[in-house]
């Protein structure tokens, strides 16, 4: 799914997301996957481009991203032949101020 759009108009809920798995990646599920210098400050286009555009086997993308009242969720994974995992997160959401609560839901393959 395309969530640039969305990313646009909910742009610094959508930064304190990443900003949040960047920084508490060995909290979250799945972490082990988002990569440890997860870029927080490019242009969106950029963000979109290098998590999500192109050939993206064996390599951390960005697969959605929402925001509906209150929440937001980000999906992420990072999959190979017989490896490889991911996850939906839920994050709450306040002004632009976000937190974990939950994930909605995690796999390994």
């Amino acid at each position: 799914m395309n969530y640039l759009q969305i990313a646009r108009s909910h742009e610094e809920v959508f930064r304190n997301v990443l900003r949040d798995l960047r920084d508490n990646r060995a909290q979250r599920p799945m972490g082990l996957y988002l990569p440890e210098n997860l870029e927080t400050d490019a242009g969106l286009e950029v963000i979109f481009e290098k998590y999500s555009l192109g050939m993206r086997y064996r390599r951390f993308t960005i697969t959605d991203f929402t925001v509906n009242e209150g929440s937001a969720t980000i999906a992420f994974e990072d999959v190979a032949l017989l490896s490889g995992g991911g996850a939906c997160l839920k994050y709450s959401v306040n002004g632009n101020a976000v937190e974990y609560v939950e994930d909605e839901y995690v796999f390994m393959s």
